[in-house]
């Protein structure tokens, strides 16, 4: 297989990793209900899909969970706390600055929301070097649905094995998997610069 021109990349659990329950245990402070009922109100329900497919807004995201959960913080209180959970995945941001050297284009591929966005871009630095982005949360879809890989292609102007695709989400790589892109599922950061570096003919 030919060499991938364009290497496209999740965000969560590939370049910086996250913890809901650091957040569900700081709600849960300020709310009137279970730190359980705050996890499937805030992680499992449809709620989470629909803000991270730009359906709803910041706004109504929190009074969502206000309603659902009696959160007795502000507006202001609750990004706070929602956007505090994220932590750089060095090496993974490393590679990233090694593909920027070598002159090889990245993507951003994420399933995320407004909040993680805005944070993510004002406190980590490597985020604005990324050549292009695909949002789940601009584009009313999310990963593995077919439609936002459609966008990647779009955006790259690259296809099938053009395409290295760094997911940590086995169904998310799949779909790139049928399209023909070229696919790591990332189970460690060595392990994929390895896996990626072999690809690319480093």
């Amino acid at each position: 297989m030919d060499k991938p021109e364009t290497v496209v990349f999740d965000l969560g659990k590939v370049l910086v990793d996250f913890d809901y329950d650091i957040a569900i245990r700081r709600f849960a402070e300020q709310s009137d209900v279970s730190l359980e009922a705050i996890r499937q109100l805030v992680a499992t329900s449809p709620l989470q899909n629909e803000f991270e497919k730009g359906r709803i807004s910041t706004e109504e995201f929190f009074e969502a969970v206000n309603h659902g959960a009696g959160f007795r913080g502000s507006l202001e209180d609750f990004v706070e706390i929602f956007e505090d959970i994220f932590s750089p995945m060095e090496l993974m941001i490393g590679f990233h600055g090694e593909l920027i050297r070598k002159g090889i284009p990245t993507c951003v591929f994420s399933n995320t929301n407004e909040i993680a966005t805005r944070h993510i871009r004002e406190r980590f630095p490597f985020f604005k070097r990324f050549d292009q982005f695909v949002l789940s949360h601009e584009h009313g879809a999310m990963k593995p649905e077919a439609a936002l890989y459609e966008v990647v292609e779009e955006q790259t102007g690259r296809a099938g094995g053009e395409l290295l695709y760094i997911d940590d989400l086995p169904e998310n790589v799949e779909t790139g998997r049928v399209r023909g892109w070229q696919v790591i599922q990332q189970k460690n950061e060595q392990f994929t610069i390895t896996q990626a570096k072999h690809l690319l003919g480093w």
